[in-house]
């Protein structure tokens, strides 16, 4: 009886994460594949987040060391299997310098492209939009 919940419990963490390397497999190939023939892939990032019942959105954080005189390019690919549409934000410090979510206009990109005017070690949040669950992978290129 003990053996078979004990099998039982083992089969459902190991087919969760199954399921989250699956997400992101899938999204890494496919952002991966849309860096530009203009830019060297750098780095992949992924984030899969559940949604919660407070008001704080949860988030996935990352340091980024980025150089001076050179252009990034970040772009974000969610999945289609989750609500969530993926956001990234970057700072300088505590000063948000760069996001795919434009207040104004309440639009998501799928990307954008930061010329870095300053050596440091940048932070790079990914969340979704309206705190909903998702998986997305960030791409991290630099701009030849």
């Amino acid at each position: 009886m003990y053996k078979k919940i004990f099998t039982i419990i083992i089969l459902i963490s190991l087919a969760k994460s199954f399921a989250f390397s699956q997400c992101n497999q899938k999204l890494v190939t496919y952002c991966t594949s849309k860096v530009k023939e203009d830019a060297t892939f750098i780095r992949e990032y992924r984030a899969r987040l559940t949604e919660k019942s407070t008001a704080e959105i949860p988030v996935a954080r990352y340091s980024v060391l980025l150089t001076k005189g050179n252009t990034y390019r970040f772009n974000i690919c969610s999945a289609l299997d989750y609500e969530g549409e993926g956001v990234i934000q970057l700072f300088d410090e505590d000063q948000l310098v760069a996001s795919t979510f434009h207040t104004e206009s309440k639009t998501n990109f799928e990307g954008f492209e930061f010329s870095c005017n300053k050596t440091a070690i940048y932070k790079m949040y990914i969340s979704f939009l309206e705190g909903k669950e998702g998986c997305a992978v960030t791409v991290l290129s630099l701009v030849k």
